[in-house]
């Protein structure tokens, strides 16, 4: 209901035309300005050009951005990982469930949460601990050439760990996996520069940008594959993770700096894409604060219009005035 909600509410903008299950495929650049970009029509193959002066990439993985040459750094081994959440319930009478023994991950003699007295990292135990975020995978690879390894690692260890809790540990009799999601959660991948790259540094010294715009209010909160797994990874792929947290004193303000490409002279950024360190977006990915971030760029290129400026210009020219608007 919450999904068709959101959906309703974007179809009965005006000024608003959806594209629904497109991708980024590419983008026209001339003299640092993305004159269209090209997106994709998955279910059908069709393409469409979509022109305009101001473009805005909030795709998480920055396929916009990409696609136009908009300058960034990758973290590709040690980044934070992609979930596929799942979980179980109880019918009330016995359900059986395939053998899998023959492409599973072996983890007949493994520990992981949720089986014996295994705990997840939060205390969890029994079926609270199966599927949770932290059933992570990736950490280890390409975040965008091995997205789709990511994801069938975090399926292949769902249904290896439920095998092996029904077929060997014969535990669980009367559950079945009740939920399976088939698109991964990413964290991190692509982090496109802008004219401000926001350090841990910078947060812990609280320097104050004339720019502060999106406050941040999460910890700094990065994963690693759990140390207490490394055995059960037995293909040298982890697909348990903890999170690592470092606090600070909150909130802190995100300069506007961070949400603009320092080489494509007309593109935003928003979300996880926006230009920050590693060890900093542990904090500034979280979805709350990637919304906040694109209203400050709703408001920035509300001014670029009226002013015929970039968004760089608003910094330098109107920061004044796009205060005033955040503050309203």
């Amino acid at each position: 209901m919450r999904t068709k909600k959101k959906l309703s509410i974007i179809q009965n903008e005006e000024n608003i035309e959806l594209y629904i299950s497109s991708i980024v495929s590419g983008a026209d650049v001339r003299d640092g300005k993305i004159t269209s970009l090209t997106i994709y029509r998955v279910k059908d193959g069709s393409k469409t050009i979509i022109k305009g002066k101001l473009f805005s990439d909030s795709t998480g993985d920055g396929d916009a951005a990409y696609y136009s040459g908009a300058d960034y750094e990758v973290t590709v081994n040690g980044h934070m990982g992609m979930t596929n959440m799942w979980n179980v319930r109880d019918t009330g009478k016995p359900a059986s469930f395939p053998d899998c023994s023959a492409w599973a991950i072996d983890l007949a003699d493994k520990p992981f949460p949720g089986r014996g007295d295994t705990k997840s990292i939060y205390g969890q135990s029994r079926e609270m601990a199966l599927g949770g975020w932290y059933w992570e995978s990736g950490m280890e690879k390409d975040p965008i050439l091995f997205a789709e390894y990511s994801r069938d690692l975090n399926l292949r260890a769902m249904y290896s760990a439920w095998h092996t809790l029904k077929n060997i540990d014969h535990d669980y009799e009367n559950y079945i996996i009740n939920h399976s999601s088939f698109i991964g959660g990413k964290r991190e991948s692509r982090r496109f520069l802008g004219d401000v790259i926001l350090t841990k540094c910078d947060v812990h010294k609280k320097y104050t940008f004339p720019d502060a715009c999106v406050p941040a209010t999460w910890d700094f909160d990065v994963h690693y594959p759990d140390s207490r797994f490394y055995a059960t990874f037995t293909e040298g792929a982890g697909f348990l993770s903890r999170d690592c947290h470092e606090k600070f004193d909150r909130p802190y303000f995100i300069p506007y700096r961070c949400l603009y490409s320092r080489n494509i002279e007309n593109l935003f950024l928003a979300g996880r894409n926006i230009s920050v360190t590693h060890d900093a977006l542990g904090s500034v990915r979280v979805m709350r604060t990637g919304g906040m971030m694109g209203e400050v760029i709703g408001k920035a290129a509300y001014v670029c219009i009226k002013h015929s400026c970039d968004p760089r210009g608003v910094y330098q020219e109107h920061l004044s005035e796009l205060i005033e608007l955040m503050k309203a």
